[in-house]
Parts: C-alpha cells; structure tokens; sequence
C-alpha cells in the first residue's frame, strides 16, 4: 500500500488544510456573535471534513514504516491535534464569554500550528527543531 502514499498524503494535507480553514471561519463568526454557525450545514460539514481528516490519517499511519516513527513525533503531533479539536470545538459548543471564545480560538490556531510544525519536522519539538 505504500505506493499509495503520495496520493493519501495529499488528501490529508488537503482534508486538514480544509478542517482548519472551517474551524476557523466558524470560530470567528461564532466570537462575532453569529450563533448559527456552530449548528446545522456548518455542523455537518466539519463533521465530514473531520472524518475525512481521521480516515486518511489512519491510512497514513498503516501505510508507513514503524521506524519513521521512532522518535515519537507523532505523540507529539497527536497531543496538539487534540488540543486543537477540543478548544475549537469548545468555543463552539459551550456557552462562554467573548474573552473566552477568543482564548479558546487562539488556542486552537497555536495548537494546529504546533501540529503542522511537528508534522513537518518529522520531529517532537516540530518548529523548535532547527
């Protein structure tokens, strides 16, 4: 399967690009007091971007060798990932005040930072790598 990686690489770089995109757009219409996107056809549409991003990314991780993962980036990775689904998330679901909407979305934007840089790294301490 292996020979397949390019083409599930792209889709996941392109499902995740899409999901943060979408988190953030709801996120700042939700701080901008726009309840209606956290419900309905923006729901239901993170739901699909975000299950395409969990399908192709258990693909990844069962196409690739064990040893691209020895120095356990991708704990590393998997640590701000969740992070950022559970404060994006957050904001959109609870009701919380405007400074903690916007800590929330901050935190959401770091933490996807944090991942891609560690994605691309290949490294726990992704940006800090270097």
């Amino acid at each position: 399967m292996i020979e397949f990686y390019p083409q599930i690489h792209n889709v996941h770089v392109a499902a995740i690009t899409m999901s943060f995109v979408w988190m953030m757009l709801r996120g700042l219409l939700h701080l901008s007091g726009k309840k209606w996107s956290s419900g309905g056809l923006f729901w239901a549409i993170s739901l699909s971007i975000d299950g395409t991003v969990l399908t192709v990314a258990a693909m990844l991780f069962s196409v690739l060798p064990d040893a691209l993962f020895a120095n356990h980036w991708l704990d590393s990775k998997l640590i701000f990932v969740c992070l950022y689904y559970v404060s994006g998330y957050t904001l959109l679901l609870a009701d919380l005040s405007r400074k903690q909407q916007a800590a929330l979305l901050l935190l959401a934007f770091l933490s996807y930072a944090m991942a891609f840089g560690i994605a691309h790294a290949h490294h726990p301490l992704g940006w800090f790598a270097h």
